[in-house]
């Protein structure tokens, strides 16, 4: 009898969609893996990360220092994704990042986020990001933790939708009223709000909106944007004479839409970048 009859044959996997793939790579094998070396894999050499008023220009010349230095900073940092959308080269995710940082005496932090990217099928080029890094401070602070909401059940099982250029220009109409945005209930908002998490809403007297990326998949738009306005007060800290001065208040999000009408959102903001940006300004 050959060794060929006798070796028990390796069972084939199923694969999952190439931007799934992609996404997974990214939350998983990358940021909760913490492996550096899946970047060359899943993203291109000019890929660019916009996040926080901040452009990382280059994978390795400046995206990949600043993202080691926070796997660095919370040792067992992971990622918990919420939802997912994929469009057609086009990814998004909500998504907590947690662990604890030994550089502040080893406390706990949990904070929410969207990102989104633009492929060209194969590996990640472009991407749009804000982060809940105010509610992240406020923890490694208190020494209180906050939960991690629910993941979602399969998120790299879900299958990409198809651009819609009508729901994406109505999308935009939707973002240019800010009110539509300010208005929106608090379960929507990824933010954290309390005593010491001002609502975004309570930040900013809004004069116009920039959406700066957006792309639709079905019945869901993602968005990337930037509130121009005027400080209206809410932080804790920040002098009054700041009250009036122009700021700019960035968004990320995800929307619903049920024919005309938004039916569900998740909306983040960088708070802790205009807080910064209005104390040493």
């Amino acid at each position: 009898m050959n060794k060929s009859d006798t070796t028990p044959a390796i069972p084939s996997i199923p694969s999952i969609h190439p931007l799934a793939a992609l996404l997974r790579g990214f939350a998983v094998d990358f940021i909760t893996g913490h492996n550096l070396e899946v970047v060359e894999r899943i993203m291109a050499p000019e890929y660019c990360l916009s996040i926080g008023g901040y452009l990382l220009n280059g994978r390795d010349t400046e995206y990949l220092t600043p993202t080691a230095a926070q796997i660095n900073q919370f040792p067992g940092l992971a990622v918990t994704v919420h939802d997912v959308v994929y469009g057609e080269n086009s990814i998004a995710m909500q998504f907590t990042e947690h662990g604890c940082s030994p550089a502040d005496q080893n406390r706990g932090a949990t904070w929410r986020g969207i990102t989104m990217f633009r492929t060209d099928g194969e590996r990640l080029r472009w991407g749009w990001a804000e982060e809940d890094y105010f509610a992240r401070k406020r923890q490694l602070t208190s020494g209180i933790c906050d939960a991690v909401d629910a993941p979602h059940s399969a998120p790299w099982d879900v299958q990409p939708g198809v651009s819609n250029s009508a729901l994406e220009a109505l999308a935009r109409d939707w973002l240019d009223t800010p009110a539509n945005l300010f208005q929106l209930e608090g379960a929507f908002w990824l933010s954290s709000v309390s005593a010491d998490d001002p609502h975004p809403a309570s930040l900013i007297d809004v004069d116009h909106v920039e959406v700066d990326e957006l792309f639709s998949a079905d019945d869901r738009v993602v968005f990337h944007g930037l509130y121009h306005g005027r400080y209206k007060g809410g932080f804790k800290g920040v002098d009054e004479d700041r009250i009036g001065r122009p700021i700019i208040l960035r968004a990320a999000g995800i929307l619903t839409f049920g024919g005309s009408e938004l039916v569900a959102a998740a909306v983040t903001v960088d708070r802790l970048g205009l807080n910064r940006a209005l104390r040493f300004s």
